[in-house]
């Protein structure tokens, strides 16, 4: 069987990472509740931004609608994207507690 052509589509290891990490790391080393308490902070930055841009864009601090638009969509995006991730921890939490040992 021959190895799969390296392209820019292809699945690339995580730089740093190695084998053997303990539980509760990443492959690159990093903390997994470090990795999504980073997470979140990014989706809370977001969603304050697109706050602070409708706030200016109804005080007629900012003229531009499609960058106000475009802040709102980005922050319910990233919101989006928490919440499934968060439902996917969910049920693997579910499914693990549910195993017979």
């Amino acid at each position: 069987m021959q190895p799969l052509p390296i392209g820019p589509n292809a699945p690339q290891p995580l730089p740093g990472a190695t084998q053997g990490t303990r539980p509760g790391q990443a492959a690159g080393g990093v903390d997994f509740k470090k990795m999504l308490d980073g997470y979140l902070d990014q989706v809370n930055q977001l969603q304050t931004q697109a706050d602070q841009a409708a706030v200016d864009l109804a005080a007629g601090k900012m003229d531009n609608l499609h960058q106000v638009v475009a802040a709102v969509n980005e922050a319910d995006l990233s919101f989006r994207l928490m919440m499934e991730i968060r439902n996917k921890l969910l049920d693997a939490y579910k499914e693990i507690m549910h195993m017979q040992v």
